[in-house]
């Protein structure tokens, strides 16, 4: 009798681990998603109110480097509250054509969005302003170990910038 028993429970056993294994491997993946830019011309808003600036991620679809930035540095500091008040973050997949707003509030794709920076290389990361000027730019991962703490200093330089352009006088 417990030999039958244990012969049911081993492949329901199996099957709710696979489940669990599944919907694990889910959560991880959702967790990759950075905010998708959709409007910068009010994200530059944000900018005037906050005085911070908008981190870009520039990536590609199938990028090993894109993939590693987003997972141990980008997408943490997106979910971490410290840097709602630090940095606006958006995304963009350099080889999409969906539209987003540009900071002049026209209509262009996510590909005509990275031609216009001229991004062929990825990842990149830029900090810009509100107008969409580049204060700060990463090309690549020079250093897998201290990205983190290089970008953090690099926000930290641009909210400098950014402050001191709007506090400038004429």
């Amino acid at each position: 009798m417990l030999q039958g028993v244990c012969i049911k429970i081993v492949p329901m056993f199996r099957f709710y681990l696979l489940v669990a294994v599944f919907l694990s491997n889910f959560a991880i993946a959702q967790e990759l998603n950075l905010p998708d830019a959709k409007n910068f011309f009010l994200d530059s808003q944000q900018v005037w109110k906050k005085k911070i600036p908008i981190l870009i991620m520039f990536s590609i679809p199938d990028c090993g480097y894109c993939k590693k930035v987003k997972e141990n540095t980008i997408g943490p500091m997106a979910d971490l509250e410290e840097y709602q008040d630090k940095v606006i973050i958006r995304h963009i997949n350099a080889n999409s054509f969906d539209e987003i707003n540009d900071f002049y509030n026209e209509t262009v794709s996510q590909n005509e969005f990275a031609f216009k920076y001229a991004v062929n290389f990825f990842p990149t990361v830029m900090l810009v302003d509100n107008y969409g000027v580049v204060l700060e730019k990463v090309l690549g991962v020079t250093n897998e170990d201290y990205y983190w703490t290089d970008l953090d200093k690099l926000i930290d330089s641009s909210t400098l910038k950014i402050n001191k352009q709007l506090s400038a006088k004429l």
